[in-house]
């Protein structure tokens, strides 16, 4: 499948050429095509890797890496509009800032199985709520004849439904993309710019402009990295003792507005199977939160299944973060895993988005089949 990406890449460099030749009538010769063992593609494979070719049919842009929140927001609604039957999506609360936080909702609202799936929860990684949203486009637009192992895509949605939150980290992914400039309320403007001095004066960053920092950023508008606040073995957890861009656990478990959201919404599924928590870098799958045995055997056997796919390496190690995946793992006891995507250093460079989709662009309709089986 790779091969063919790369075919559908290079095509495309091609016919740009071609269409700025000269446009003289061109007698084409006789050709004979000889019998090659050239793979055979499947009609979903060709389609995922022309989708993001043929970007004028498209709602969601993948032109650049700076996917905005207001961007999202509105490609929510647009899809929503274009397949009312298939996808809605809400405010499951707000952020710091009072951003709403939105989950997109795919498939069968009454189907029997669920799977959460968050992205965007740290700020600088923001080509994971690109990847998500370009999947929910996908996945809708071959509703009805996409599908995966050869059961369609349809079958799928109605028996397990996915709930997507594009950007679980709305404040720090606007602030990582757009500075200083991207926070109106003064008080939270001065409680980021104290940070930022802290950070510096302590060597955390060399950056002597405040935007060249910001664009590292990792939490909340708090200081708080949401990614360590989960009421999950928090008290053991210690890495910064005080708010900064990455790592701080914040004052208490659960403290924050965008954690305590995400984990209500968790706790209001009827039934959810699994949770995928999608983030950048390094293409590796973390598992191991330390579960009880059989959870732990029914976890790795599942991340097994993505790395099959994907091709990403299963870390073994055991690590407790007060992560969600470990508050989903430890407190909730569900199957729930972290893929992170894409190599280098965050905010990932554009050009790393078309291997990203490559590897994970059937990621939801593979989780759907793992778990009717």
């Amino acid at each position: 499948m790779k091969r063919f990406f790369a075919f559908c890449l290079a095509l495309s460099c091609l016919l740009a050429l071609a269409a700025c030749a000269p446009q003289t009538p061109i007698t084409p010769p006789s050709v004979t095509v000889a019998q090659t063992d050239a793979p055979v593609f499947s009609d979903v494979e060709a389609a995922a890797a022309t989708f993001l070719i043929n970007a004028q049919d498209t709602v969601v842009d993948c032109s650049k890496r700076e996917y905005s929140y207001a961007e999202m927001v509105a490609d929510l609604q647009t899809l929503a509009e274009l397949y009312p039957n298939q996808f809605s999506y809400r405010s499951f609360g707000k952020s710091v800032a009072g951003r709403d936080l939105y989950v997109g909702v795919l498939g069968n609202p009454t189907a029997p199985r669920q799977v959460l799936v968050s992205a965007g929860l740290h700020g600088r990684e923001y080509l994971t709520p690109l990847l998500v949203m370009k999947q929910l486009e996908f996945y809708l637009k071959n509703y009805e004849t996409g599908h995966y192992n050869n059961i369609s895509y349809e079958t799928l949605f109605n028996q397990v439904c996915f709930y997507v939150i594009p950007m679980n980290n709305p404040d720090g992914i606007m602030l990582s993309q757009q500075g200083i400039d991207s926070v109106s309320d003064p008080d939270l403007r001065a409680t980021v710019e104290s940070i930022y001095r802290s950070d510096f004066a302590v060597g955390f960053t060399s950056q002597a402009n405040i935007n060249g920092y910001l664009q590292y950023w990792k939490a909340n508008l708090r200081g708080v990295d949401l990614n360590r606040n989960f009421d999950a073995l928090w008290e053991q957890y210690y890495n910064y003792n005080r708010p900064s861009f990455a790592q701080y656990k914040g004052p208490k478990a659960a403290s924050e507005p965008e954690t305590q959201a995400t984990a209500a919404l968790t706790l209001s599924l009827p039934n959810p199977v699994a949770v995928l928590c999608i983030h950048s870098q390094g293409e590796v799958l973390y598992w191991n939160c330390g579960q009880k045995e059989a959870l732990s055997q029914s976890t790795l056997q599942f991340t097994k299944a993505i790395a099959a796919r994907n091709g990403y390496e299963v870390i073994m190690e055991k690590n407790n973060d007060a992560s969600f995946s470990d508050w989903c793992a430890l407190e909730q006891g569900l199957i729930a895993i972290t893929v992170e995507t894409g190599l280098g250093l965050c905010p990932l460079d554009l050009d790393k988005f078309a291997p990203i989709w490559e590897d994970n662009y059937d990621l939801l309709p593979l989780t759907a089949a793992y778990f009717l089986n």
